[in-house]
């Protein structure tokens, strides 16, 4: 195989190297669980356990965006308890990859949103029913190849009752 120089993040999957994106792996990271609180701040490297319900409306501010972090939310119950949001905002001047995509519902259908130059929040907005496709299991990955920039990807989990077929996410400035 060729040898090839790259210039900035790469990321390697295989032993194939390309641009952008994947689960980050636990190993190496420290777990904390937390209340619902209208505010909170997540700490790098730590997959933070969080029981928003939709009760109240909560704001997670994610760590400085540096190069190597990683922070997991882990939803450990079900978002059947209101239509209040949470959001996901980085940092200072940290933001979210332009191009970033989040699966989404909308009139009971799949969707995505797209991040923009300058996105600095995730919003999930809940249905107050246990159609919503983000629930108890579901995890939201974020991860830093860059310093100042997210990625983000998703691993959405559905009541077993649920059809999943309701609940927003957006990119937001």
């Amino acid at each position: 195989m060729a040898q090839s120089t790259f210039s900035g993040p790469v990321l390697s999957q295989n032993g194939v190297g390309f641009l952008g994106s994947i689960t980050p792996g636990y190993t190496g990271l420290t777990v904390s669980t937390v209340a619902t609180s209208a505010t909170l701040t997540y700490a790098v490297n730590t997959i933070t356990v969080n029981n928003f319900t939709g009760a109240a409306a909560q704001v997670v501010t994610l760590p400085a965006a540096t190069a190597g972090s990683v922070v997991v939310h882990a939803q450990s119950v079900d978002t059947t308890g209101g239509t209040n949001t949470l959001t996901f905002d980085c940092a200072g001047n940290d933001a979210f990859a332009t191009g970033s995509i989040v699966e989404s519902r909308t009139s009971s259908a799949v969707s995505f949103d797209t991040s923009t130059a300058g996105e600095t929040q995730i919003v999930y907005t809940p249905a107050n029913a246990v159609t919503n496709l983000f629930s108890i299991g579901s995890k939201i990955f974020f991860s830093c190849t860059q310093d100042g920039t997210w990625t983000i990807n998703f691993d959405f989990k559905m009541n077993p009752a649920s059809t999943g077929v309701t609940g927003t996410f957006v990119f937001a400035a």
